[in-house]
């Protein structure tokens, strides 16, 4: 996922400064329909390109969040079966990084790993398969709940290092007996770059008839655990402030439901837009005054820290989050942000008045969060820790990072 797709980017992100740094990276991806690459004909399983300094192996498997959950564990078999054959094709690496989701890519990494008898770090982005139980998607007693248990403690047994991308998995897996000395957390982090000359996107504001209003956005997927009707129920409670719009970007499996749910609702105040590529992201939120952080409500908090929030902060939106936990702490620590009840809209919709009522909190909120984001959380500072973590892998295990 490149700055030219529609999501997430971190990987790209790091790998490009790590070659700015020297070293050689090869990475192995398949075909998110919002990434950015191109698609391939059937009969090529793999493509070969350079993208900034990075060999990259595109595997010839097509993924997106609006597939069924069949034909998504076929994307993530699949996968893993081509992106074995890539990985096993690369000379001479010195050491193997997975991270996941989905679970199924330790499987290749676990693979080339063994055989190349090089180490192998396994990075995990959400813990498979507890958070789907904890959502309600499946049973704990469920075949697949189980084969993904299995998969995810192989995986966790033969990484010499699992790195976390939130406090709150580390603490999780500490719980669940994991040696804490095996554990780091780095967190996702978002590209300064794209941040330090920002155009405030002002056509935006005229395609969605969003002027003069005070805008509270959500970026991400609308998905079953996002739980975005809990926007539509807290701006139905501010319909009656004209001044307050909720916009949603991204793409997802519920999307379609959540639009017809606000045409049939008479929810003028709600704009759904689509993806943008990420290069246009930072234009859109630097015209919008208050970052959503919204998932579904289960009981005992989330412990995540989801990539968005760190681009809501390295443009000074203050953020509003309904789930405890690490994303939750950060903010009341970095007074950035507020908190709204996860199981109650009204709760979100007052936090968005109180915001859209105060500008000087606001500015006040959102100084704290920009400073802190270049301070601690770009991308660049990221890559550096995981060069460090790489490095010291090598020295423990007999080798140094190839420049």
């Amino acid at each position: 996922m490149t700055n030219k797709g529609k999501g997430g980017t971190r990987s790209y992100d790091v790998a490009k400064h790590m070659v700015k740094a020297g070293h050689s990276v090869h990475m192995i991806t398949g075909i998110y329909d919002i990434s950015g690459l191109d698609p391939m004909p059937w009969y090529h399983l793999f493509r070969k390109e350079q993208m900034d300094g990075i060999d990259v192996t595109v595997c010839n498997v097509r993924y997106s969040n609006k597939l069924s959950g069949l034909r998504r564990i076929w994307s993530f078999l699949w996968f893993a079966v081509l992106a074995t054959v890539a990985a096993l094709r690369i000379r001479k690496p010195q050491l193997v990084f997975a991270t996941s989701t989905p679970l199924t890519v330790g499987i290749p990494g676990c693979i080339a790993a063994a055989l190349k008898r090089v180490p192998f770090v396994f990075e995990v982005r959400d813990i498979w398969p507890e958070s789907f139980v904890l959502s309600g998607w499946v049973s704990e007693k469920a075949l697949s709940v189980r084969l993904m248990a299995a998969l995810e403690s192989f995986c966790y047994k033969k990484a010499v290092k699992i790195l976390l991308v939130s406090k709150g998995f580390e603490e999780r897996l500490i719980e669940r007996g994991l040696d804490p000395a095996k554990l780091k957390t780095i967190l996702l982090g978002a590209d300064g770059t794209m941040f330090e000359n920002i155009t405030p996107d002002e056509t935006f504001l005229d395609k969605c008839n969003l002027r003069n209003k005070t805008i509270a956005i959500f970026t991400g997927a609308h998905g079953k655990a996002n739980g975005l009707d809990y926007i539509l129920d807290a701006a139905e409670l501010t319909g009656d402030r004209k001044d307050i719009a909720y916009v949603l970007i991204g793409e997802g499996s519920e999307k379609q439901k959540l639009i017809a749910a606000a045409a049939s609702r008479g929810l003028d105040n709600v704009v759904f837009a689509e993806p943008v590529p990420k290069c246009s992201l930072p234009g859109i939120l630097a015209v919008c005054h208050i970052g959503l952080m919204i998932l579904k409500h289960i009981e005992g908090g989330r412990p995540v820290t989801p990539n968005k929030i760190f681009d809501y902060m390295f443009v000074g939106l203050p953020s509003i989050v309904n789930f405890r936990g690490p994303t939750d702490d950060m903010v009341k620590e970095l007074e950035c942000g507020l908190f709204a009840e996860g199981d109650n809209p009204r709760s979100l919709a007052e936090q968005v008045t109180t915001l859209a009522d105060n500008p000087s909190l606001r500015q006040t909120m959102g100084h704290n969060a920009r400073k802190a984001a270049w301070e601690r959380y770009d991308r660049r500072i990221i890559a550096r820790q995981l060069m460090e973590t790489f490095e010291q892998i090598l020295q423990s295990c007999g080798g140094k990072a190839k420049k």
